[in-house]
């Protein structure tokens, strides 16, 4: 970051994860430029953990800051994407790779019965409902056009996330301020500090030093998951001929890395 990176925006992937579908990364980066405030600073792809954030935060804080954080939710005209690719029905979901195993296939599926009833789904519903018709019909008279919303988080995950470089090298990775010590990780040490930062200056205000915010097309389904060849292999690829690597690999998946 200090020496080698000269773009005002990095993309971190960590090695074990990955992109499930189609995810507008070009659309984000023009939304956190085009913001004349600067106040998005971070952008996390939404995984199952947290895709359905708004009810997480629902469960842990009371209604009058339930309220206020309804009100920080982002929706830039960057993330109006026509072309019918996100949604529920958009393309993005259509066209991704299904898990080769049936019970994960049935999660799948029970995870978006349950994100269509949550408050993250129903808020975004209740938006849309509340905008002018001529926008209503934008978005639904061919389902080519939706909009994407920015939810803002009070947790720095460390999944696939865009982030302004600046926020990393002048902030978080500031000696001044040590809330990263070298080597730290930095979900760990850095969530602690937002929510005591909002716990002191107030949500808007403690929230905004950090500006981090998950991106969610209110399809139900993730944006990125977790590479997993213990669970990801089906019996019929562990009962497959093999090689000698592969066997290896299996090894290490089934016992350790020991092995």
């Amino acid at each position: 970051l200090y020496h080698c990176v000269d773009t005002p925006y990095v993309c971190v992937i960590q090695h074990d994860r990955t992109f499930m579908r189609p995810t507008p990364i070009k659309e984000t980066v023009s939304a956190m430029g085009n913001d004349p405030h600067q106040a998005v600073k971070y952008v996390g792809m939404n995984m199952r953990s947290n895709l359905q954030y708004h009810d997480i935060f629902s469960g842990k804080y009371g209604r009058r800051a339930v309220d206020e954080f309804k009100t920080m939710i982002v929706r830039p005209e960057e993330l109006c994407i026509g072309g019918g690719v996100y949604g529920a029905h958009g393309k993005s979901v259509e066209n991704m790779t299904l898990p080769k195993s049936e019970k994960r296939h049935q999660i799948l599926e029970a995870l978006k019965a349950t994100y269509r009833k949550s408050h993250q789904n129903i808020t975004q519903d209740e938006w849309l409902q509340s905008e002018s018709k001529q926008l209503q019909q934008q978005q639904n008279k061919d389902g080519s056009f939706h909009q994407l919303s920015l939810t803002p988080t009070l947790f720095w995950y460390d999944n696939t996330h865009i982030v302004q470089t600046s926020h990393y090298r002048d902030f978080i990775f500031n000696p001044l301020y040590k809330m990263v010590a070298r080597g730290g990780f930095v979900e760990d040490k850095l969530s602690p500090c937002m929510i005591r930062s909002c716990e002191r200056l107030g949500l808007r205000e403690g929230h905004g030093k950090f500006g981090c915010y998950l991106l969610d097309d209110h399809s139900g389904v993730v944006f990125t998951g977790h590479l997993d060849g213990g669970s990801y292999m089906t019996a019929e690829d562990w009962g497959r001929p093999c090689n000698k690597n592969d066997r290896y690999v299996a090894n290490k998946v089934q016992h350790g890395n020991n092995k």
